[in-house]
């Protein structure tokens, strides 16, 4: 007898291929690189000069390029999806809920291997001095 599915995780399920899909425009670029970020702070809008905010979207199957800011830290507040961060070299999965704090200078980077974006908000605040 064949068994009937009763569960199944959004996170977790399996998307549609064929035209006009995302996968399917995906492959029709030369970058995996593919994602929004919303400005909601600027530095110059805050009294202290030092803080910045951001709303960022990593579309399914893409990634940023990674990068390092010298002179600031940061926060990520993960508000829908899941994705895997990278922070000098240690991979970790984060999902809907979890803060990540990303130090000084440190070398970091977000893949989302899985089939929903992956958003969050982001601030940074610069060193002082």
């Amino acid at each position: 007898m064949k068994e009937i599915l009763k569960k199944r995780n959004l996170l977790e399920a399996e998307a549609e291929t064929g035209n006009n899909t995302f996968s399917d425009i995906l492959s029709k670029v030369d970058s995996n690189v593919v994602r929004d970020t919303l400005m909601l702070l600027r530095e110059n809008e805050s009294e202290s000069g030092r803080i910045k905010v951001g709303y960022t979207t990593i579309y399914p199957q893409c990634f940023t390029r990674g990068h390092i800011h010298a002179p600031l830290e940061e926060v990520y507040f993960i508000t829908s999806g899941k994705g895997i961060m990278e922070i000098e070299g240690e991979k970790f999965e984060a999902e809907a809920g979890d803060v990540v704090y990303i130090p000084f200078a440190k070398f970091h980077r977000t893949e989302n291997p899985y089939h929903l974006p992956l958003s969050y908000v982001w601030i940074t605040v610069k060193k002082e001095g």
